[in-house]
C-alpha cells in the first residue's frame, strides 16, 4: 500500500509526529545557545534538555499509535531520534563540562570531552545495548545526567575527572544500568526514587548555587538506589521475562520506547 492510499488524515498525523521528533533539533540549537551564551545562560540550557527529553519520551509511542513507519516508510524517524539524542544526551552536556564545570586544565579537560564523546559511540551503535530484561547494557552516555549532577552539587575538578574517566570505560563493560519504566524488578521503587530524583534536582537548578542538605541527601540516596538495582542485576543474573522481547527501534539511554 503506497503512502498516498492511507486517509489524508492518518499522512498528517504520521508527519506530525516525525515534526514532533525533529523539533528536538530545535530545542537542542536553544540549549546549545545558552551553554555558550556570554552570560552564561546554564538554567535556560537545562529547560531546553528537558523540553527535548519529554519530546523524546512521548514521541516513540505517538510513533507507534500513529503507524509512522507505515504510513511513510521512507522517512526513517529512529534516524532523527539518534541524532537528538546524541545531541542533547551527549554532546551539549560534553561541551558544557567543557566551559562550566571544574575537568582540570583546559588541555585536560578538552581531552575529557573528546573521550566522551567518543566513547559514546559504543554506546549509540551498540545493537546490544539492552538486555531481555530491559537493563541498559553498558553505561548508556547518559552524559546529561552526569554534567547535571557535576553542576548541581558543586563536585571538584578531581572526582568530576575521576568519574568521566570511570563512566567512559564502563560504556565498554557490560555492567547493568536500570531502565526505571521497563526494567520488572523494583519497578514501582524505582519509578518513586527517580521521581523524587528528578523533582530534587529540578528544585536545585532553581535555586543554583544554594545546595540544601536535605535535597542533597535526596538526590544522594535516590540516585544511589537506582545505581544499586542495577549492580544487583548485574551480580545476580537476568530476570524472568513473561513479555516477549522485542528488538530496539533506535539507541540507548534515550530510546523511542523510554
Amino acid at each position: 500500500m503506497s503512502t498516498a492510499q492511507y486517509p489524508a488524515r492518518a499522512r498528517v498525523a504520521a508527519w506530525a509526529v516525525h515534526i514532533l521528533t525533529m523539533s528536538g533539533l530545535v530545542w537542542a540549537s536553544l540549549a546549545m545557545l545558552a551553554t555558550i551564551h556570554p552570560r552564561r545562560e546554564f538554567t535556560w540550557m537545562w529547560v531546553w534538555l528537558l523540553v527535548a527529553l519529554v519530546v523524546d519520551g512521548v514521541d516513540g509511542t505517538l510513533a507507534r499509535r500513529a503507524r509512522v513507519s507505515e504510513i511513510i516508510p521512507w522517512f526513517d524517524g529512529g534516524i532523527v531520534d539518534i541524532v537528538v539524542d546524541y545531541l542533547t544526551w551527549t554532546f551539549i552536556p560534553a561541551v558544557f563540562m567543557y566551559v562550566a564545570l571544574p575537568m582540570g586544565p583546559r588541555p585536560l579537560a578538552g581531552l575529557l570531552m573528546a573521550l566522551v564523546l567518543s566513547s559514546s559511540m559504543f554506546c549509540y551503535a551498540n545493537k546490544q545495548w539492552k538486555s531481555t530484561d530491559y537493563y541498559f547494557v553498558g553505561f548508556p552516555a547518559a552524559w546529561n545526567i552526569v554534567a547535571l549532577m557535576f553542576y548541581v552539587l558543586g563536585t571538584p575538578a578531581i572526582v568530576n575527572i575521576i568519574v568521566t574517566l570511570v563512566l567512559a570505560v564502563l560504556t565498554l563493560v557490560p555492567t547493568h544500568y536500570v531502565h526505571p519504566a521497563r526494567v520488572k524488578r523494583f519497578r514501582t521503587l524505582n519509578i518513586a526514587a527517580v521521581a523524587l530524583w528528578f523533582l530534587a534536582t529540578c528544585w536545585l537548578v532553581a535555586i543554583y548555587p544554594e545546595r540544601p542538605l536535605s535535597t542533597v541527601a535526596v538526590i544522594v540516596v535516590c540516585g544511589g538506589w537506582v545505581l544499586l538495582a542495577g549492580f544487583l542485576r548485574s551480580i545476580r543474573g537476568a530476570e524472568l521475562v513473561t513479555e516477549p522481547s522485542t528488538t530496539p527501534d533506535t539507541e540507548p539511554a534515550s530510546s523511542d520506547d523510554s
